[in-house]
């Protein structure tokens, strides 16, 4: 595998049949990328492969439930029999189903978050990165987003999934270094994208009631596009943030600084920036 990316590859990425994943597909297809495109529903899918399709690109559309370690590992030997090796894997796939103050919260509907935002990003990696190590290289995108970073009042499971995305990421960087692996992997958060995760804020009671604070900013419009974490994707999967690995980006901001990011790489991992760290003093 060549160091740079060149537009071509294939890409794996979860979560893809709308909003986030779809914006991620569709721009690695109009780069040339052969794109994988797994979740759940079957029928959103086939219309993000057929949107790709009438652009011009190429893609599969392959329905899966990325908290079934058997499933996980027939899509990957699928798309790569399909498209060819996997060279970039995207794990957007997501879930917010448990609101409210953690004590009044459903132990399966927490549970359920933690299963597929940290369970199904492991297991995706976990398939990957023996095959990425075998062909010489690979690059991996974790999806990050509120409470990675800070509290994540009356969304516990999600905020706490996402902290533990960055730590993993962290993680798999030092042991992929450790073991001489040419795999690559980083963190970004999408920003506030308005989806239909999202859209249950300003569109519930429930939403309104515990993230009220979320809706209002839904309502006045604050949400950023999707097209955002697209661009950051596109400069992952082209090699221009390399110095980056490890470490944590966020569309909302930097996918208007990219130029500056990429030249600042090497900076901010001296500094030891862009990482999750306890400060004592």
């Amino acid at each position: 595998m060549k160091k740079e990316r060149d537009g071509g590859g294939t890409a794996l990425v979860t979560g893809a049949g709308r909003g986030i994943g779809r914006a991620i597909a569709e721009r690695l297809a109009a780069e040339g990328a052969a794109v994988a495109l797994a979740a759940r529903s079957a029928g959103e899918l086939e219309e993000a492969r057929e949107a790709i399709a009438r652009a011009g690109g190429r893609a599969a559309a392959y329905p899966l439930d990325v908290t079934d370690p058997a499933a996980v590992e027939s899509v990957v030997a699928r798309a790569e029999e399909d498209l060819g090796p996997v060279d970039l894997l995207v794990n957007n796939a997501g879930s917010l189903v448990s609101l409210g103050p953690t004590w009044e919260t459903d132990p399966e509907e927490w549970w359920t978050d933690l299963r597929t935002n940290l369970f199904g990003l492991y297991l995706c990696c976990r398939a990957l990165i023996p095959r990425m190590n075998a062909r010489g290289g690979g690059r991996i995108v974790n999806v990050t987003g509120g409470g990675t970073a800070w509290p994540f009042p009356f969304a516990s499971a999600y905020g706490s999934t996402k902290a533990g995305v960055m730590r993993l990421t962290e993680t798999l960087s030092a042991e992929l270094k450790e073991t001489g692996s040419p795999v690559k992997v980083f963190a970004m958060s999408p920003g506030f994208v308005r989806t239909a995760m999202t859209e249950r804020f300003a569109g519930t009671d429930e939403g309104r009631r515990w993230m009220g604070r979320l809706a209002e900013r839904l309502d006045r419009g604050l949400d950023v596009s999707p097209e955002r974490a697209a661009s950051v994707v596109a400069a992952v999967a082209a090699g221009r943030l390399d110095a980056l690995e490890g470490r944590h980006m966020d569309a909302g901001d930097d996918a208007e600084r990219l130029a500056e990011l990429e030249a600042r790489g090497g900076e901010i991992a001296a500094k030891g920036l862009r990482v999750l760290r306890i400060r004592n003093e």
